[in-house]
């Protein structure tokens, strides 16, 4: 691969883009890295209808020419979304504790339940809901990331995030049809997205699988230097 290309990473929810510091601190520094905040962390949702569309079509007005695009959770719905909407923009694209489904209807609900729980709460609905099962092993040093971008999104971001990931199609046709590079991450005590889902994902569209034991779902955090060394053999082509 193009090691000139830069590397964008897309952050969770309810994270913003600090959630990368750790492993941006374990690449390269020859590498050119950008990590933007979504559309209502960090910047207002506006009043335009909750979508991972409209996020992915932010990313884009970032990307000058190609870059590779790594996305972890939602942020990996954003990049399936760019990779559908925008292809000319991915060189490559990684999933990190993300999937390709919509859905179903029982998480739809979950989310809208959250929604309602925050209108009426505040922000520390969102964060009860996360945390439980965001780490595997919590520290203060790993809940103040959620925390903060709870925090910078409020009760209006919240709402937003969550009827943008309910709304979302499933994309699985996108990785099929993807002739580029793809690299699937995931951990072994994820607790939104079952590991053999990510499995089975990976094996059905021929990606290159990494495997993290015995951390939560948000590996950026809880395994920064495996995420980091991934995606830089990712970007090498290894």
């Amino acid at each position: 691969m193009n090691g000139k290309l830069p590397l964008v990473l897309l952050h969770g929810y309810p994270f913003d883009s600090t959630m990368w510091d750790p492993v941006i601190a374990r690449l390269s520094p020859d590498l050119k890295i950008a990590a933007p905040d979504l559309r209502a962390f960090g910047s207002p949702a506006g009043t335009a209808e909750p979508s991972i569309d409209l996020m992915a079509d932010d990313v884009a007005l970032k990307i000058e020419g190609e870059a590779f695009v790594a996305g972890f959770s939602m942020g990996g719905y954003v990049t399936l979304a760019l990779a559908e909407r925008h292809p000319e923009r991915i060189a490559g694209l990684a999933l990190i504790n993300s999937q390709s489904a919509a859905d179903p209807d029982e998480v739809r609900q979950a989310r809208r339940a959250v929604i309602e729980k925050v209108s009426k709460q505040g922000i520390a609905a969102a964060l009860d809901a996360a945390l439980p099962k965001l780490f595997a092993h919590p520290t203060p040093d790993l809940t103040k990331y959620p925390q903060r971008g709870a925090e910078r999104a409020g009760v209006a971001g919240i709402k937003w995030a969550l009827e943008a990931m309910a709304r979302r199609p499933d994309r699985m046709s996108v990785l099929q049809e993807f002739r580029k590079p793809i690299l699937i991450v995931h951990s072994t005590a994820d607790k939104f997205i079952p590991v053999d889902r990510a499995q089975t994902l990976a094996k059905s569209v021929g990606a290159t699988y990494m495997e993290i034991e015995g951390v939560g779902h948000c590996t950026p955090l809880e395994a920064p230097e495996r995420v980091a060394a991934a995606l830089a053999s990712f970007l090498d082509g290894r």
